[in-house]
């Protein structure tokens, strides 16, 4: 499918929805946002289970490792593997239910509305992200607080 969709940028040099679907699978072309790291140490010092859904047609574990961050996370939900795409409920019901937290209780940080809205179906609350330039910080320390509650919370 992801070659159906780039399949376009062969119009213009022959070749390129492969080498662009094979950058894609590469590991090494990879980068985190300044803030993942931080904010996801942050979370697991507080005890939150972290999980991930993802809409992926491959299996991108690796990234993660290269990263360092596999290990943070205690679900890894790919669509590919559970038949299923964003905004499909059933993935974001799924990652909850490996992470053992209600929907109503789990957080969704996503960047896309239309695919991660899916979880709002599904019961989560919702933050979107906004697009950043490369290179800087994504906007992660939003979920701190959001985390933390409000003030007096505690």
């Amino acid at each position: 499918e992801w070659l159906r969709l780039w399949a376009p940028a062969d119009a213009v040099v022959s070749g390129l929805a492969e080498r662009i679907y094979l950058a894609e699978r590469d590991p090494a072309t990879w980068e985190l946002y300044p803030d993942v790291v931080a904010v996801l140490d942050d979370l697991r010092r507080r005890g939150v289970p972290l999980g991930i859904v993802s809409d992926t047609g491959w299996d991108y574990s690796e990234v993660l490792a290269r990263h360092g961050i596999k290990d943070r996370f205690d679900a890894i939900v790919m669509s590919f593997e559970h038949g299923a795409i964003k905004p499909a409920p059933s993935l974001f019901r799924a990652a909850c239910a490996q992470v053992g937290v209600a929907p109503t209780h789990t957080l969704m940080v996503g960047d896309n509305a239309w695919p991660d809205g899916g979880a709002v179906a599904a019961g989560l609350p919702v933050l979107l992200l906004p697009a950043v330039a490369p290179g800087t910080e994504r906007g992660l320390r939003a979920v701190l607080a959001l985390v933390a509650g409000p003030p007096g919370s505690r």
